[in-house]
């Protein structure tokens, strides 16, 4: 094998290795929703900020361990007050912390509305309560 044959593989190699390092760095899984990320209660939204979804998603929300859900509006505008309390339907999956909700025949709603959707939680830390705290998102269905 020549040595110019042998450069360019070395080349490529380091290349790909920088490649994979950039990746690394730069893709960090974040969602770049600074509300979320720089929040130590949500671990993730269902489904996320500004995403398009199908009129029968499920919604919900990821809590870290210490925290609580208590309630949540689904609402066809920004406004909460025009919402639904689906709480009383909500799913907590044990031992995971991670609250949904799933629309379909019989519950509260059948179908979220088409176009802009928007949710509205309050949660609490165990620990604390009496001092809950609010998360809202809005996503669009098709």
């Amino acid at each position: 094998m020549s040595i110019r044959l042998r450069l360019i593989i070395a080349a490529l190699l380091v290349a790909g290795i920088g490649g994979f390092v950039a990746a690394g760095v730069l893709g960090n899984g974040s969602d770049g929703d600074v509300s979320i990320s720089g929040n130590a209660a949500i671990d993730a939204i269902i489904p996320a900020r500004g995403a398009e979804v199908l009129h029968q998603q499920t919604v919900g929300v990821d809590l870290a361990a210490p925290y609580r859900l208590t309630r949540i509006v689904i609402s066809p505008t920004a406004n909460p007050s025009t919402g639904i309390d689906v709480t009383a339907e909500v799913e907590e999956r044990a031992g995971l912390n991670l609250f949904e909700f799933s629309p379909g025949e019989g519950k509260l709603i059948e179908a979220l509305s088409p176009d802009t959707n928007c949710v509205f939680i309050t949660y609490v830390e165990i620990a604390r309560p009496a001092d809950p705290a609010e998360l809202d998102w809005c996503f669009e269905v098709a």
